[in-house]
């Protein structure tokens, strides 16, 4: 009979994508393949998961499973849950459902290629579903995916749907809604548990929305990236920068100085903060039992 855990319990995930593809795409309208960035700090996350005989779970961008197929190969020898974040970064929100179905299967057919059997989740980038575009969970349920965690149960600035259930449930669309972590301060709701909100506070927030998750009878949904570990800081080719206007180019310098803030070592040590102290689970293994609607 297997014996309970006794540290408490976190789901952890890993979406993997190349942060210079993004901003040069999204910034200068650049089409550019990912660089050895997403290679080198997955291969260390999937280095320090293996120390410790933990199985996370890995949404993959097609794009990077094309370059990087031994990426895929190592998280399934491992015996890691394999996801899908799309195929190039797009936001759901910009798409139209066929739009949405083509990145979608490409981006499967990708994964798989390069090594998965299954491709059991999904999360979207920027977690881009929203009340406007739920259709997007049948296009999931149709491509074969089980579940999706992408939804912010809060009313967010870029994300979220304020009144979504935030126990993970079967919806009606008959695909299972993991949503992300989120907690009540002062009668405020803030996301918590990944990325940014990780690396801007100290860990003891992180460890505080933790407690206050299991209160409530909910597990952590851990999220993290791979160039929040990367040792050295965003740095940008200087004739990148010239050839965007100047507003745009504030715009950029703004967002590579947020995302370098708090990443690199400080980050590694709070992962592995939290690998040694929570007992680590994948986000797939939160499907409920049940058969309530969301």
């Amino acid at each position: 009979m297997t014996q309970p855990h006794s540290k408490p319990s976190i789901c952890l995930s890993f979406d993997v994508e190349c942060y210079y593809q993004i901003i040069r795409k999204d910034f200068l309208g650049l089409s550019t393949p990912p660089t050895v960035e997403v290679l080198e700090n997955t291969v260390w996350i999937l280095d320090e998961l293996r120390s410790r005989d933990i199985k996370a779970t890995f949404y993959f961008l097609g794009n990077v499973a094309e370059r990087f197929p031994e990426l895929v190969r190592t998280a399934v020898n491992d015996g890691h849950e394999i996801g899908v974040h799309g195929d190039n970064h797009e936001y759901i929100h910009n798409l139209n459902r066929n739009e949405f179905q083509t990145e979608i299967e490409s981006a499967i057919a990708k994964i798989k290629c390069a090594g998965a059997a299954k491709v059991s989740g999904h999360r979207a980038p920027a977690f881009s579903i929203n009340k406007s575009n739920l259709w997007a969970l049948d296009v999931l349920r149709d491509a074969g995916i089980e579940y999706d965690s992408s939804i912010m149960p809060m009313a967010g600035r870029r994300y979220g749907i304020a009144d979504w259930p935030k126990l993970p449930m079967m919806t009606d669309r008959g695909l299972y809604e993991i949503p992300l972590s989120v907690v009540n301060i002062f009668g405020r709701t803030f996301a918590c548990m990944g990325g940014g909100y990780v690396r801007y506070f100290p860990f003891y927030y992180t460890q505080y929305c933790a407690r206050q998750l299991h209160s409530e009878g909910r597990t952590p949904v851990c999220y993290f990236h791979p160039y929040e570990f990367e040792n050295k800081k965003v740095e940008m080719q200087p004739q990148e920068l010239l050839e965007i206007d100047p507003l745009m180019r504030k715009r950029l310098n703004k967002m590579n100085s947020m995302q370098s803030y708090g990443r690199g070592q400080a980050m590694r040590n709070k992962l592995c903060r939290l690998m040694d102290n929570y007992h680590i689970s994948t986000v797939g293994s939160l499907r409920p039992t049940n058969t309530g609607y969301a």
